[in-house]
């Protein structure tokens, strides 16, 4: 009789556990809850090291040595993604409250980007633009004055005629047999529209990324969620398309040149979420 009571107690204590775990599970929340959260972006080599800018040496997938004395890039447009497919858009097309500069120069490791008041639900996937989309650009220079300033003084402008530089990329190179020596040669990539594609006659650089979380990012009133973005620089030249820097990378390049077009193509491949914090 001692033997069963004490069977009913432990199935009892097991059941209550299980009904617990499947309410933390649930985590209700009101409809009405926000949060912040956090992207956080990071720029590695294939996830096994850190760039310190002016002295990481890279070597690329044809075996050409370079180093950046310049790594940015704009990120804008974010939209987050419910598990049920809702699409939460962040200042959508206003870069003055929605778009941000992910410069390596400033920061040792990461860059952190808070979204606040972000409705409480799970979400599965993030996306984001790289630079600033043709319609955000025909809102003027009045329409985005605060960002366009904090681009000016980050050298990630041109005229106002010309626009944003989505990516500003500089440094220095060898050959690809390793002879020579990285410092002797200088390039510059500086993607970007030229002012409204549409009306240049230009083609449109500006790229969207979407990416799926390894697992939910859950906002709740308690919870403000951290998705950690990693892009793998060296995939910069390394991607889809095998890039080997020469003389005429030497200046600013136009969106027709084909190593922007190439560029920016590797440049979207090279971002992916290795985790999630949801605390």
């Amino acid at each position: 009789m001692k033997k069963f009571r004490n069977i009913i107690l432990a199935l009892t204590v097991s059941s209550l556990a299980l009904v617990s775990c499947n309410r933390d599970d649930e985590a209700e929340f009101s409809a009405n809850d926000k949060n912040n959260l956090t992207l956080k972006f990071e720029n590695t080599i294939d996830n096994v090291g850190t760039i310190t800018v002016g002295q990481t040496v890279l070597t690329s997938s044809s075996g050409q040595k370079h180093t950046f004395t310049s790594l940015k890039y704009i990120v804008s447009n974010v939209v987050l993604i419910k598990t049920d497919g809702t699409e939460v858009k962040y200042n959508y097309d206003d870069p003055d409250k929605g778009a941000f500069i992910v410069d390596q120069a400033t920061t040792a490791t990461s860059s952190n980007f808070v979204l606040s008041d972000i409705p409480a639900g799970d979400y599965k996937q993030v996306r984001f633009g790289l630079g600033i989309s043709p319609k955000a650009f025909t809102l003027g220079q009045a329409g985005q004055a605060s960002f366009w300033d904090k681009a000016k003084a980050s050298s990630m402008s041109w005229s106002w005629a010309s626009g944003y530089k989505f990516a500003n990329f500089e440094g220095n190179f060898g050959d690809t047999s390793g002879s020579a020596p990285i410092v002797a040669n200088k390039f510059q990539f500086h993607s970007g529209n030229i002012g409204d594609p549409t009306v240049s006659a230009t083609p449109n650089v500006y790229k969207e990324i979407t990416l799926t979380l390894p697992s939910n990012a859950k906002v709740r009133k308690n919870i403000a969620p951290q998705i950690h973005i990693m892009a793998s620089i060296n995939k910069f030249l390394s991607g889809k398309n095998k890039i080997v820097l020469d003389d005429t990378n030497k200046i600013g390049m136009h969106p027709t040149k084909p190593l922007v077009a190439q560029g920016v193509e590797n440049m979207t491949e090279m971002f992916y979420i290795d985790h999630v914090h949801n605390d």
